[in-house]
C-alpha cells in the first residue's frame, strides 16, 4: 500500500490539507502553481472577481490551456526525436556503406602493396644480374 503524504498548503488565502503519494515538495509546488494562476486571473481582471464559480471556470480554462500548450510542445519534441532517429538510421547506413568501401580499398591497397613488393624483388633481381655482368 502506498504511503500518503498530507501537506498543508495555502491557496488563495485559505489553508488546505492535501494528501497524495507525491512528496510534500511536489504538493507544495502544485499548490503554488494554482495559487499563482489565481493571482494571474485576479490581476488580469480590471475589477476583483467576486463570483467564485467564474473564478473556478477561468482557472480551469487557464490550466487546461497550459496543459494543451505543453502537450503540443511534447508532441513537437516527439516529432523532432522521430526525425532525428530517422537521420541517425540514415547516417548509420551510410557509415556501414562507407565501411564496405573502405574495406574494399584496404583490400586493393594490400594487393597493390604486394605487387610493389613483387616488382621490387624482380627489379632487385635484374639489378643483381646486371651488376654481375
Amino acid at each position: 500500500m502506498d504511503n500518503k503524504n498530507t501537506t498543508n498548503v495555502l491557496i488563495d488565502g485559505h489553508v488546505y490539507a492535501l494528501s497524495g503519494i507525491e512528496s510534500e515538495d511536489y504538493i507544495q509546488r502544485v499548490a503554488l502553481y494554482i495559487n499563482n494562476k489565481i493571482k494571474e486571473l485576479r490581476d488580469a481582471q480590471s475589477s476583483q472577481i467576486v463570483n467564485s464559480k467564474l473564478l473556478n471556470i477561468l482557472l480551469a480554462i487557464n490550466i487546461a490551456d497550459d496543459l494543451y500548450k505543453e502537450k503540443d510542445v511534447v508532441a513537437q519534441k516527439d516529432l523532432d526525436i522521430s526525425e532525428l532517429k530517422k537521420q541517425i538510421e540514415f547516417m548509420s547506413e551510410e557509415i556501414n556503406s562507407f565501411d564496405e568501401v573502405k574495406k574494399d580499398y584496404e583490400g586493393k591497397i594490400e594487393y597493390l602493396e604486394s605487387k610493389v613488393e613483387q616488382y621490387k624483388k624482380e627489379l632487385d633481381e635484374y639489378i643483381e644480374i646486371f651488376d654481375k655482368e
